[in-house]
């Protein structure tokens, strides 16, 4: 497809993965930003003309760098296609580079095993009094506790992608029913009972656990509201390792302050990090992590797998996977 590529990819990706992408792609030039000692971004090579963008976990965790390097790579000039380390294309700037002809593309699946562990480690949480006996630990004392077990408990999965097949998949490990809901009738694997987005209510009556998984789109932006709370169990839990905006924060609020839900799990936030005068941050029926769900030191794996063989295919003029189209 093309002869001489230029690829322009974090640091780590160079150092670490640049004989694996060469291999992917003969004669490729890499160019990579880094940070010098006294914080300011230099360049080992000229990003004007790149062909392809890729940067790892690394890069989207430092500030300095997104807001430095990013903006460059927004503007670039016949970029033909950019990778996202991360499942969410839901920012403005990805719109953008879309409307103007670039290839976007997704690492959908490669925090999913991580991130529906977090989902499963909650729902454990929920399940075993995990505090209790780490306080009683602390004290010396010996009292049996009564424990509860997620065998035969309802799991709604809202979005069943990779990510919420995954968790599907270790929420059957467990015994427990899983109902999905997604906007095709086709069942996805491991899936108990599969829900078309009008019968959203169907799902929430009868779930334990509702767990957020599906991307942020005009469609699920606002999805869980207070008729959706409302209609949800007084003994259930809300998992959002979604997106932010996907429920409505206020209803929600309201919801956990007035028990019409039992509590909240929440990895994403309307605004984040999340303010410091939310009331989310000492309700006691929630817990707050920080957009954390999906760590792993095996994402960057996962992650590089699905841009090399999409390298490969890219060079080749052959169709390619995971593309966002929005």
């Amino acid at each position: 497809m093309l002869g001489r590529m230029k690829i322009v990819v974090s640091e780590r990706v160079a150092k670490e993965h640049g004989r694996r992408i060469r291999a992917a792609a003969p004669g490729a030039k890499l160019v990579w930003p880094s940070l010098d000692d006294g914080g300011a971004v230099r360049w080992a090579g000229d990003p004007a003309g790149a062909d392809v963008c890729f940067f790892s976990e690394d890069f989207w965790s430092d500030l300095t760098m997104r807001q430095s390097v990013l903006p460059v790579v927004f503007r670039l000039e016949g970029l033909r296609w950019f990778h996202t380390f991360s499942a969410g294309t839901d920012a403005g700037a990805f719109k953008a580079m879309v409307e103007r002809g670039t290839i976007l593309t997704n690492s959908s699946g490669g925090s999913g095993p991580s991130i529906a562990q977090y989902v499963l480690a909650m729902m454990l949480y929920q399940a075993k009094p995990i505090e209790q006996w780490r306080a009683q630990q602390a004290r010396g004392e010996w009292t049996q506790l009564p424990a509860g077990e997620l065998t035969g408990q309802t799991c709604g999965i809202i979005g069943t992608g990779a990510i919420g097949s995954e968790v599907a998949r270790l929420a059957n490990a467990f015994g427990m029913r899983t109902v999905g809901m997604r906007r095709s009738e086709k069942k996805a694997r491991w899936i108990d009972e599969q829900v078309t987005p009008k019968r959203l209510p169907a799902l929430l009556k009868q779930s334990d656990f509702v767990v957020l998984a599906c991307p942020l789109t005009p469609q699920t932006e606002g999805l869980i509201g207070e008729r959706e709370l409302q209609a949800m169990k007084p003994t259930a839990t809300l998992i959002n390792v979604a997106r932010g905006r996907v429920c409505v924060e206020g209803a929600l609020i309201t919801a956990l302050q007035e028990q019409w839900i039992a509590g909240a799990v929440l990895d994403v936030f309307t605004f984040e990090p999340l303010p410091e005068q939310s009331p989310l941050w000492s309700m006691p029926n929630v817990i707050v992590t920080p957009h954390n769900s999906g760590s792993s030191p095996l994402n960057m794996g996962r992650a590089l797998e699905i841009f090399l063989d999409n390298l490969e295919r890219f060079a080749a003029g052959r169709k390619m996977r995971n593309v966002v189209t929005l």
